[in-house]
């Protein structure tokens, strides 16, 4: 008799969402790559902002004189710069503590979250250096980037709680080697 290995559904369909998931931030980060002529310092420097909150209190500022005055074009490029950058992390604060232990401590996650926005800057940082795109490297953006890995792992746990609560069935990580359906009842 053949020694079938089982395959777990639940935890391929996690990890299928999770490379996606990846593939999504990186086109959507990092893509198109611009083809142009090196940035000079000056165009440089105008590009990074190390200052916290400096790039959203300065379009704030902005509302009602940019644009033409278009307050409201002007506030909903402010809301989707904030919630875009919240909104990119979520998903990976959700599903790094079901695929891995060790992102069950936020402490973890948090740091997780941190690590890929900084690298997402450097590398955009990198994108500007060597072709002179428009792309502006921001400590906001980081800032925004680790409250959705906040906000994503949030969700996880309390997907968790409400899941024991009502009994259902959860996708959880039981062991380092599986990911396996558990049910709560």
């Amino acid at each position: 008799m053949k020694n079938k290995k089982h395959v777990n559904w639940w935890k391929e369909l996690i990890r299928f969402l999770f490379v996606v998931y990846i593939c999504m931030v990186v086109a959507v980060t990092l893509f198109p790559l611009p083809i142009g002529f090196p940035s000079s310092a000056e165009n440089l420097s105008r590009s990074v902002n190390i200052i916290p909150f400096a790039s959203i209190f300065k379009d704030i500022g902005q509302i009602g004189s940019a644009y033409d005055g278009d307050v409201l074009f002007m506030i909903g490029l402010i809301v989707r710069n904030v919630g875009g950058n919240v909104l990119l992390l979520i998903p990976l604060g959700f599903l790094a503590p079901i695929i891995w232990d060790t992102y069950k401590k936020i402490k973890n996650t948090i740091l997780l979250g941190f690590t890929i926005s900084v690298s997402i800057e450097l590398l955009q940082l990198i994108e500007s250096l060597f072709s002179g795109s428009a792309r502006i490297t921001d400590i906001d953006d980081v800032i925004c980037n680790v409250l959705g890995s906040i906000v994503g792992y949030f969700i996880y746990k309390i997907t968790l709680k409400l899941a024991a609560t009502f009994n259902m069935q959860v996708v959880d990580k039981t062991n380092s080697k599986d990911i396996k359906c558990i049910d709560k009842s």
